[in-house]
């Protein structure tokens, strides 16, 4: 009787231990930052006028344009938008539903070309005007730039589409 407690006591020990090495390996995992993270965060930022994320996964380049702030120029436009429909911020806001990146090209260890392809739906929009989801299928190229991978080009032209 002693050995199997004692069998049973050692697969228990050896099972917790497995699953805390196993949450430190998947934690760490995530917290790594790639190209197609990058993307993802960027576009979610994006329909959700987040300035501060789309800010750090913009490149400096794309930053700005005729010396003026594309993300504040971005996020002035929709408030402008919202305000002659009647509405907050909040009205324009999308979500990303199923969303998922592919790498097209990698060169090196610096520079990438993902795809995204994704489903965007404005979740208040949608409730009250019946608006159906749009596709969303992109490719962006993202560099890394002072240790993150950021998002190059012209991606503000997601909502001309």
């Amino acid at each position: 009787m002693k050995q199997e407690e004692s069998n049973k006591i050692i697969t228990i020990t050896l099972t917790v231990l497995l699953g805390v090495f196993l949450q430190v390996v998947f934690g760490f995992a995530d917290s790594m930052d790639t190209p197609n993270k990058a993307v993802a965060e960027f576009a979610k930022a994006y329909y959700q006028f987040d300035k501060n994320t789309l800010t750090a996964r913009l490149c400096n380049e794309s930053q700005t344009a005729d010396d003026v702030n594309t993300v504040d120029r971005y996020v002035y436009n929709a408030h402008q938008k919202a305000e002659s429909l009647g509405y907050g911020m909040y009205y324009m806001k999308e979500k990303l539903y199923d969303l998922k990146t592919y790498t097209v090209e990698k060169t090196g260890y610096t520079k990438a070309k993902i795809r995204l392809v994704c489903e965007r739906k404005p979740p208040l929009q949608s409730f009250f005007t019946g608006r159906p989801a749009v596709e969303v299928d992109e490719i962006f190229d993202v560099v890394l730039e002072e240790g993150r991978w950021k998002v190059c080009g012209n991606p503000f032209s997601l909502n001309e589409g």
